[in-house]
């Protein structure tokens, strides 16, 4: 199973830096990043794709990271995310 994100941010850069420090934190949760982008035309979109080794770990990340807004350096505005399967 594998997990799309879509997250609103104040600067994708700055944003980058946190999601990159967030790293252990993911691992923790069984998370593997597979990739990350940037909106072509805009630095307030970041769109991340993660692999799921545990859905209810995977839902505590989601959880932890939207009660701790400061843990994505206050750049995260609207954060979605979908579990998902190849079809």
């Amino acid at each position: 199973m594998q997990m799309i994100c879509h997250h609103e941010v104040t600067d994708f850069d700055a944003w980058k830096t946190a999601f990159d420090a967030d790293d252990e934190a993911r691992r923790n949760a069984g998370l593997t990043v597979l990739q990350v982008w940037k909106h072509v035309d805009s630095t307030t979109h970041a769109f991340f794709l993660l692999n799921v080794n545990n859905r209810d770990k995977a839902q505590g990340w989601i959880d932890r990271s939207n009660a701790l807004h400061g843990d994505d350096g206050n750049t995260v505005t609207q954060a979605s995310a979908y579990f998902i399967d190849p079809a």
